[in-house]
């Protein structure tokens, strides 16, 4: 009886040593997986990334590629506000813009739908692929069963990256925003350091910070700061002429701080995203 009692006390340590092993290799496989980033939000559409939340204007419609159809989807209040939902497909992925009713000028991108394996999102998930490789890209997430829908929703903010399940199989990935999401406003001085670590990150201009000026426009639009950058030759280091500020760009800082925009290298002057932007690689 001892003899037994000692061996079973040495299986259920051994056990006990076995599941905590489990448990540990599951929480480092867990922690292994980045935290999501507003990159995650971003998917290139037609070698153009694209972002919920983005503008969205007839350039835009364009950039995504050929489209298959163009039509109203319908009407949502959101906030006591009346957004006009249009749906415009293409072959494999569908956006919908959303325009405020009475100011056509708030015109956001409020969904993108992939609904083929040619799209894949900044983590290279795609349609077609298991529960398991959404997880191992992007962690547990949230189940959604709604709708008799089964979905695995990644949310950050006022935004959602969701796959939706079906037969073992990712069958579509949405990625979308919530447009009546309650942001902060950030002050004129942190726009200006946005700008500054954009100028920075995207390499816009091969001048230092000594020889750039930032002129801040914070009422001609009522949702960005408007920052326009120009040449500056106080510093001797700079050259050129003290008196002469020659204008290189403009960015565009939305002021709850989830938009940044710039018209820098482009020749027509319209603004894009400067999201980083989801790759094939």
């Amino acid at each position: 009886m001892i003899i037994n009692r000692f061996f079973a006390r040495l299986i259920f340590v051994s056990v006990l040593m076995f599941l905590s092993c489990i448990a540990r290799a599951e929480s480092s496989t867990e922690s292994s997986v980045p935290a999501l980033n507003e990159g995650d939000f971003s998917v290139l559409l037609n070698d153009y990334a694209f972002t919920p939340g983005d503008t969205w204007s007839n350039g835009s419609f364009v950039r995504a590629g050929k489209a298959l159809s163009s039509v109203l989807a319908g009407e949502v209040v959101i906030n006591n506000q009346q957004y006009n939902y249009f749906q415009h497909s293409y072959d494999g992925y569908e956006l919908f813009s959303a325009t405020a009713a009475g100011d056509a000028s708030h015109t956001v991108l409020a969904e993108i739908l992939l609904g083929s394996a040619s799209v894949p999102t900044a983590r290279n998930i795609v349609v077609g692929d298991s529960p398991e490789q959404v997880q191992q890209a992007y962690g547990p997430g949230k189940e959604d069963d709604s709708d008799n829908q089964h979905w695995l929703v990644y949310p950050l903010g006022g935004k959602q990256l969701m796959f939706q399940i079906d037969q073992g199989k990712v069958s579509s990935i949405m990625l979308k925003t919530d447009l009546g999401a309650e942001q902060s406003e950030i002050s004129a001085d942190q726009a200006i350091s946005a700008a500054t670590e954009a100028i920075h990150t995207w390499h816009l201009t091969s001048l230092g910070d000594n020889c750039l000026r930032y002129d801040l426009d914070d009422s001609s639009d009522k949702r960005f700061f408007v920052i326009t950058v120009r040449e500056d030759h106080h510093d001797s280091s700079c050259g050129g002429d003290p008196d002469i500020t020659h204008r290189l760009f403009d960015i565009k800082v939305s002021r709850d701080n989830t938009q940044l925009l710039t018209n820098a290298n482009n020749v027509d002057g319209e603004f894009h995203s400067l999201i980083p932007p989801a790759t094939n690689n």
